[in-house]
């Protein structure tokens, strides 16, 4: 990617490279025009001369018709016969008829001619008249002109130079922000995702914009490392407790006959291996995209409630903590089964973790759940964003998914509540329920 840099240029380098062919182009239009102008005026004028030439010729010849050349003053000299034509005046076979036409003069003064070559009638007899136009004032007049177009030609080039500069100018400007920021975030370690300041000087509104999309994505990828860290740390405490149950369960088989026992230990197996299951699928699909207007619809009741709070009362062993659930009447959801189990068993089990006496009250109702306790609260726990294990990490990101919000907030008395509001009517992306 450095070595394809190298051969890109710079702003500075671009607007230096565009200005530059624009002035060119505006120097040679207004050469080109200038030059264009003072020929199309000479052939104007040549024409209308020689076409005045012409009548006073035809007035002259009425007079005086035994003469073959003669002269029309001020610059124009008429020929009835060519073979009196100045040798240095030739007129090609060519020659258009009643039109003005340059003469490359072969002398070596470098005269200037137009000729027109023109019928008259002269006595009804028709004759061919030659006409030779050179207009020596009119050239130096010409000259005149063309210096003085030169001299505006000059303050142009001036204004452009001075415009180049005041651009050059403009150009360091907005571009020398933009190359402290791309210095400043080159020079950065690989790890450094601290937020980058704005480049001194005076910086345009994009810039400014730029730094903080800039910042706002380092803030992204530090909030996903944040999580993935946090991933790392609590997901061996999850799937280790159902691996344990299994191995001590498992040893214990081999320790005992009774089909009692054994039958005990198999249902142990079996909460543990679910248990995992449920954790891992429930991991799984959060980082895979889901069409959730594809989620069924479905129900929950008092029932279900108490079967994901029971799975956790071992947490309660040895605590004065009394726990209930209040749902008057099931609520509909839109979220499956094993996710649903891991996002309100992670409430429930942070809870459970942080209340030493007092109760747990899970509440339920048509647009919210909520998990209240009599723990320690939001500020004294110094683990209180994270959760037990994956706890609130997780919770967050399955409500996120499925478009819920979760917050929490401290209780009046003691303890906290984890409040989870579902989506009006369950009906995501305008779809209308149905149970």
């Amino acid at each position: 990617m450095r070595q394809h840099l190298n051969k890109v240029k710079s702003a500075k380098q671009l607007t230096v490279t565009y200005f530059s062919i624009i002035a060119f182009a505006i120097i040679s239009l207004h050469f080109s025009l200038l030059d264009a102008t003072l020929e199309d005026f000479e052939q104007i004028n040549a024409n209308n001369r020689l076409m005045h030439a012409k009548a006073v010729a035809q007035e002259v010849l009425q007079d005086q018709n035994d003469i073959d050349k003669f002269a029309i003053p001020p610059f124009t000299d008429a020929y009835l016969d060519p073979s009196l034509l100045p040798p240095q005046a030739v007129f090609p076979p060519d020659a258009p008829w009643d039109k003005a036409f340059e003469i490359l003069s072969a002398d070596s003064e470098g005269t200037e001619y137009f000729g027109m070559k023109t019928r008259i009638s002269v006595n009804n007899t028709e004759k061919v008249l030659y006409l030779l136009f050179s207009d020596y004032i009119y050239e130096i007049s010409e000259e005149q002109v063309f210096l003085n177009q030169l001299k505006q030609l000059g303050i142009s080039i001036l204004l452009l130079i001075v415009s180049f500069l005041v651009v050059l100018k403009v150009s360091d400007r907005l571009t020398n922000p933009l190359t402290q920021l791309a210095n400043d975030i080159d020079s950065r370690r690989a790890n450094d995702l601290s937020p980058i300041s704005a480049p001194s000087g005076i910086t345009s509104r994009e810039v400014l914009q730029l730094v903080d999309s800039f910042n706002l994505y380092v803030t992204h990828i530090q909030e996903l490392l944040d999580r993935e860290r946090s991933f790392n740390r609590y997901a061996s405490h999850e799937l280790r407790t159902p691996l344990m149950v299994m191995k001590g369960a498992i040893s214990l088989l081999g320790q005992s006959n009774d089909p009692k026992f054994i039958a005990k230990q198999q249902k142990r197996l079996q909460q543990a291996s679910t248990e995992m299951n449920d954790f891992v699928t429930t991991l799984l699909s959060l980082t895979r995209e889901e069409d959730l207007d594809k989620v069924s619809i479905r129900q929950v009741d008092r029932e279900e409630l108490n079967e994901i709070a029971g799975a956790h009362t071992s947490l309660l062993t040895g605590k004065a903590v009394s726990w209930h659930v209040e749902a008057p009447q099931p609520i509909t959801i839109k979220m499956p089964e094993n996710a649903f189990k891991i996002l309100l068993g992670n409430l429930i089990k942070n809870a459970f973790a942080y209340t030493e006496q007092g109760h747990v009250i899970i509440r339920v109702s048509p647009s919210t759940i909520t998990v209240e306790d009599t723990g320690i609260g939001l500020e004294s726990s110094t683990n209180s964003s994270k959760g037990y294990g994956l706890g609130l990490l997780i919770a967050a990101d399955i409500c996120r998914k499925y478009n819920w919000q979760l917050r929490h907030q401290t209780n009046e008395n003691q303890g906290c509540t984890a409040i989870i509001e579902l989506q009006p009517n369950e009906k995501p992306n305008g779809q209308t329920a149905q149970s």
